[in-house]
């Protein structure tokens, strides 16, 4: 009966999929996320440098992802960059349901040019950001460089996950973020895949994430 059960697990494919609206004074963004998709990615923000971020989250961790998104720009980019951390963060919170089967954790080191990040992640239930990023630079394009952090920040809280990123050593300001949501899609894409072996079994010895 068990090996039934286990059977049927592994051949029956969980549908990962969410869409999330988020509407404010300050910002209107809609949020569609395909955990088990290829990393394609339709992506219309009014950062421009934000939207190739995002569409380096969406090709390095193989999950498809479609946003719509105005916000208050003439203010700052501020509004926007933080709402579209909660606003991803629930689709993906909404999208996993109950974590059966994942990996949970992941760890990656990733180089880009001169800079090297680390990216660790437990995607634990339990929201907790580490960010050990220092940028060189006040703003990267027309983006204040404080605000980065705002949107990892609000993307652990919304996903209830635990995300450590430290940026071992770089210069280059742009290089560095870039590799800071790369690091991010790698480890999302190798904590999240259903591990076969234990399909049936929510990956915590509470029972519960």
């Amino acid at each position: 009966y068990k090996r039934l059960i286990y059977t049927i697990m592994i051949n029956y494919k969980i549908i990962r999929k969410s869409s999330i609206n988020r509407k404010t004074s300050e910002t209107n963004i809609k949020t569609e996320v395909n955990i088990d998709g290829t990393g394609k990615h339709n992506i219309d923000t009014p950062v421009p440098f934000f939207t190739h971020m995002l569409e380096q989250l969406a090709k390095h961790s193989g999950v498809d992802l479609s946003i719509k998104c105005k916000g208050d720009i003439e203010i700052d980019a501020h509004h926007t960059i933080e709402d579209l951390g909660w606003t991803i963060g629930q689709a993906f919170d909404k999208a996993l349901k109950d974590r059966r089967g994942i990996n949970r954790f992941a760890n990656i080191a990733l180089p880009m040019d001169e800079c090297l990040t680390n990216c660790s992640i437990d995607v634990s239930g339990r929201p907790w950001l580490v960010w050990k990023v220092i940028l060189p630079n006040k703003k990267i394009g027309e983006i204040e460089s404080e605000i980065f952090r705002e949107f990892f920040q609000a993307f652990s809280q919304s996903a209830k996950m635990t995300i450590h990123i430290q940026n071992i050593y770089g210069t280059n300001a742009h290089h560095i973020i870039e590799s800071c949501f790369k690091a991010l899609a790698v480890s999302l894409k190798y904590s999240l895949i259903i591990n076969d072996q234990f399909a049936d079994q929510v990956p915590s010895t509470k029972g519960k994430i």
